[in-house]
């Protein structure tokens, strides 16, 4: 065992030599493997090794790369990232070596018949000479033929493994690529090492390209410069991009390749337009010019696909509208409905149109709407679907419907790497209706229209107001804007709604006008009165604060004296020395006038962050938290595990919605705050370390992507309800159907805590208590639509928790950042098949 050696990273790696004496576990699946090893520094004391390797035998010579680690069950094991096979050390290891089910046709007995007749040549004789082994007895033409044939396959694999390792590609992934690629891995990586970050999630371009530039691929090269141009256009997603102008690409790939494509970028887009890696469609300008867009293959065609379908939809269906009209008033009257006029010229409006758009804020009566026009469907025989975006969208509608609605992966069914349903084999439907239609990108949208049949009517429902869907596209605003689909929107606020100050206040930030919202620290009969929306002013330390608090302390811990004021005769600055300091710590500081404000002493003897926080403001808010010696991060960790559940009750289910996802009331910070709070760890109690996160029997936990084999999506979330610590399992049970699935240690990557999760995951949710940070530090994402989308997800309260200052700094702040889409201009060209 060598001595440990910091890597590039600064984590400390280390080396294990030995010899595999047992294969405790293996995951034919994903390579996992427990391992029994004796160390040549220490032959008698055997090891636990944890890597992944596609096969591994008894009796292998094996170097491992990695660190140790404590397991709380099973003790001292050694993780490993790195694992590479040499030459068995001794005749006794090779003898075990090929006698452990490694070759086909060679057991116990004929290892030892081949290790005594070749001896140390014994490997040498399989790798150059293999038809020798009929020298030994018992060993004639046909097994040859099968021990041979063996040989290959294995010789195949460890070389296959070596070359991936040997290029920086850990043991997790080699076993992935291996299954994926068999005995071709070598080629394919040679050839085109970019396809990695296609074909593996978790291998980014980053990863990629260190393996093209260590396999000696030049750093201008034209391969790496369409590998980064196609990046660029893939990742265009993450910002709901559709496609990018040529500048766009130019300044994107310069950064991510760090070089100048120049003037090659012209000629290298050309050339993969014309071999089919890219698209180009031509926008016009205001100067009346045209302008090449460039798109990612699948994103052209959804875009097309998207825009004919609902061009072809455009007509309307021939409907008795008295017949209709007739039956609305008596089915209101028997149900005690009462519809607005807006809302009765909706449904009849919908029901006679292919395809139409129904929308409008909270409040306005979408539910009532859609209840009576899929009753109306019902009377008239028709075949209706309902579908959502989300699980617990679906679930909504169908407990306000009364009929089951499906999520849209479940409708269109996915199966062996595509969904089965689409035009080949549509939906047997003659109506869909699809809720929270503002989630919808572009890609979804034209897999979910490729499987309306012909003739199939069809309504998006949705809210164009709050945040666009996570993925490419702006669907539902970019219909809405077109003009060329019939739209029915709902304006009206109904009384029972308009009782509900999240409504009322929802309404108010979309307008732009900033609500007052009572605070319990002024008016603590807030939390018993039946109000169902209020704000908590608090703050928290900025970087410059706690940067200062820092010097401060420092200052007061180098001399015990007090700090003596010296005029530097500066404007802006103060300086304050300490005379004859008895450790040279920090013995100056200079204050910006921002804290020349502030009592030194008082900063030096506050013994939390509040107080500390509290020492600097130069204006605490009358009702701000500080008084209570509570900060921000303290007040949402009160609320999610002391004051919600009592006034609310202990079972009821709060989320936590941040802006962001860094800072100190971002959703990491706040997950692992609440996670050491509300689920600490205790004996007895399971959890798994995956890098920095760490789950646990009990952790509210969300799904970060598609998963269509799991069946499991972005968004979703659950409970983690069972660990194994031994396979690296985990078993999920997802709200609101408490459907369970089985987490392989490949997929619980794809899990993070869901204690606090961001207002874009929320997107097509309904939580029964809601809490919103809202704080400068989250200035970059503080816009109006992303407070009004966080506000309407609390269904019984809503709770934010900031500085007013912020919250008005959200409502004055309109997104104005565009997505780049050509959905309505292909939609006002109608673009038909």
């Amino acid at each position: 065992m060598q001595p440990p050696t910091p890597n590039r990273t600064g984590i400390i790696s280390e080396r294990l030599r030995g010899i595999v004496d047992r294969v405790t576990y293996h995951n034919a699946d994903n390579g996992w493997s427990v391992l029994r090893v004796l160390p040549f520094n220490n032959p008698h004391q055997q090891e636990t090794v944890i890597v992944h390797q596609t096969k591994v035998f008894a009796g292998a010579t094996m170097e491992f790369s990695g660190s140790w680690t404590i397991n709380p069950k099973y003790g001292r094991q050694f993780n490993a990232t790195h694992a590479v096979e040499r030459r068995p050390a001794t005749s006794a290891a090779l003898e075990k070596y090929l006698g452990s089910g490694l070759i086909r046709g060679v057991g116990a007995k004929t290892a030892k018949k081949i290790v005594r007749h070749f001896g140390e040549e014994t490997l040498d004789v399989f790798e150059a000479q293999i038809d020798r082994l009929t020298e030994v007895p018992g060993i004639a033409e046909k097994k040859l033929k099968t021990i041979s044939a063996a040989w290959i396959e294995h010789r195949a694999i460890r070389d296959v493994m070596i070359f991936l390792q040997s290029h920086g590609i850990s043991t997790l992934f080699a076993v992935r690529i291996y299954k994926q690629y068999g005995d071709q891995a070598i080629a394919c990586v040679t050839e085109d090492p970019y396809r990695l970050a296609r074909d593996f999630y978790g291998i980014g371009f980053f990863s990629a390209d260190k393996v093209a530039l260590s396999i000696g691929l030049d750093t201008d090269s034209r391969q790496r410069m369409m590998a980064g141009i196609a990046h660029v256009l893939a990742a265009s997603r993450d910002a709901g991009h559709c496609y990018l102008t040529q500048t766009q690409i130019q300044v994107q790939v310069n950064d991510l390749l760090s070089l100048d494509v120049g003037d090659r970028l012209p000629a290298l887009l050309d050339a993969m337009a014309a071999d089919g890696l890219l698209m180009i469609r031509q926008r016009g300008n205001e100067n009346g010019d045209t302008e090449a867009c460039y798109y990612s293959k699948s994103l052209y065609f959804d875009e097309l696909t998207v825009a004919r379908t609902i061009a072809g939809m455009g007509g309307s269906v021939p409907i008795d509208m008295d017949r209709v009209q007739r039956w609305i008033v008596k089915f209101c009257r028997d149900s005690r409905i009462v519809l607005s006029d807006e809302q009765a010229a909706a449904v009849t409006g919908i029901v006679g149109r292919q395809f139409s758009v129904l929308t409008g804020g909270p409040g306005v009566g979408k539910t009532t709407t859609t209840l009576v026009l899929v009753k109306l469907l019902e009377a008239a025989g028709e075949r209706v679907i309902l579908a959502a975006p989300t699980g617990r969208a679906a679930q909504r509608m169908t407990d306000v419907i009364g009929r089951e609605s499906k999520t849209i992966h479940r409708l269109l069914a996915w199966q062996m790497g595509r969904f089965r349903k689409n035009e080949t084999d549509p939906l047997d439907a003659d109506f869909l209706i699809v809720d929270e239609c503002s989630m919808l990108d572009i890609a979804l949208t034209a897999s979910l229209l490729k499987a309306v049949p012909r003739g199939c009517r069809v309504l998006f429902i949705g809210d164009a107001d709050q945040l666009p869907s996570v993925g490419a596209g702006n669907v539902l605003r970019d219909i809405i804007a077109s003009g060329t689909v019939f739209c029915f929107r709902l304006t009206r606020i109904f009384r029972q709604a308009a009782q509900s100050l999240i409504i009322n206040y929802a309404h108010m930030i979309n307008r732009g006008d900033m609500p007052h919202i009572e605070s319990p620290f002024k008016k603590p009969e807030v939390w018993t009165n039946g109000a169902d929306c209020f704000f908590m002013d608090s703050d928290e330390a900025t970087r410059e604060q706690l940067r200062f608090v820092s010097r401060v302390k420092r200052l007061f811990d180098a001399e015990p004296a007090a700090p003596v004021p010296v005029v530097d005769g500066e404007d802006n600055l103060y300086e304050f020395r300490i005379r004859e300091p008895v450790v040279p710590y920090e013995t100056e500081l200079t204050i910006p006038r921002k804290f020349e404000h502030v009592n030194l002493e008082q900063v030096a003897r506050a013994d939390s962050r509040a107080a500390e926080l509290a020492a600097v403001v130069k204006k605490i808010h009358p009702w701000s938290s500080l008084h209570y010696g509570l900060s921000a991060t303290g007040i949402v960790r009160q609320l999610v595990l002391e004051w919600i559940p009592k006034y609310c009750g202990r079972d009821c289910e709060v989320q936590v919605l941040s802006p962001m996802i860094r800072g100190s009331l971002g959703t990491l910070s706040l997950n692992t705050m609440i996670q050491e709070a509300a689920n600490p760890p205790s004996t007895g109690k399971r959890e798994l370390r995956l890098g920095e996160r760490i789950f646990r029997v009990g952790d509210r936990v969300i799904h970060r992507r598609n998963n269509y084999d799991l069946g499991v999506f972005n968004g979703d979330i659950g409970q983690i309800v069972r660990i194994d610590n031994q396979a690296l399992t985990c078993t999920v049970s997802f709200f609101p159907d408490n459907r369970t699935v089985d987490y392989q240690r490949d997929d619980i990557a794809e899990l993070d805590l869901a204690y606090a999760i961001t207002i874009h995951k929320s997107q097509g949710s309904e939580f029964e208590v809601v809490v919103i940070p809202v704080l400068a530090q989250h200035f970059k994402m503080l816009y109006r639509n992303l407070l009004y989308t966080g506000l309407t997800r609390a269904r019984r309260l809503a709770v934010l928790v900031g500085t007013r200052k912020a919250m008005a700094m959200a409502v004055r702040n309109q997104d104005t950042s565009r997505r780049q889409t050509m959905l309505k201009a292909l939609l006002e060209k109608r673009v038909t098949f």
